[in-house]
């Protein structure tokens, strides 16, 4: 597990556009995130290969992150590399002072609903016609421990 740099935008935005078919993050967006945003972007690699990631978001006079993506690149789905790079998320918000982890996720994304549940995660909301193909989001949370 690593921070993402600006060398990596080009590897983050094949998976991000691999992953999703709408509401995809730019390369100016990852470029914005990794070079002036309150965030913090977590590669998951092997052998020199990009498995996965995520980014967290962070705002000031607040203790709370927002899991803003998560992606694994099609060759490591079901392999646990979502799972790592949430645990260390959440290690990273800890250490950054923040006691919840919260994230909106499509209603019909059953694997990442699972993920998360099983990550200790609940459902606390949702957002109506949250994506820009009018699917609705749950909002999760999970409260963290050191």
């Amino acid at each position: 597990m690593r921070n993402a740099s600006m060398d990596d935008v080009e590897t983050l935005a094949a998976i991000e556009e691999a992953s999703f078919s709408g509401d995809r993050v730019s390369r100016r967006s990852f470029r914005h995130l990794l070079s002036r945003g309150k965030s913090l972007t977590l590669l998951d690699t092997l052998a020199g290969e990009t498995r996965g990631y995520l980014t967290l978001l962070f705002r000031a006079k607040t203790a709370r992150a927002r899991v803003y993506t998560i992606a694994t690149a099609a060759a490591w789905k079901g392999r646990g590399v979502a799972a790592g790079l949430v645990r260390a998320a959440e290690q990273a918000a800890l250490a950054r002072g923040c006691t919840v982890v919260y994230l909106e996720v499509r209603k019909d994304n059953v694997a990442s609903i699972g993920l998360f549940t099983r990550s200790g995660y609940r459902v606390f909301g949702e957002y109506e016609a949250y994506y820009e193909d009018g699917m609705d989001a749950w909002r999760m949370e999970k409260a963290l421990v050191e």
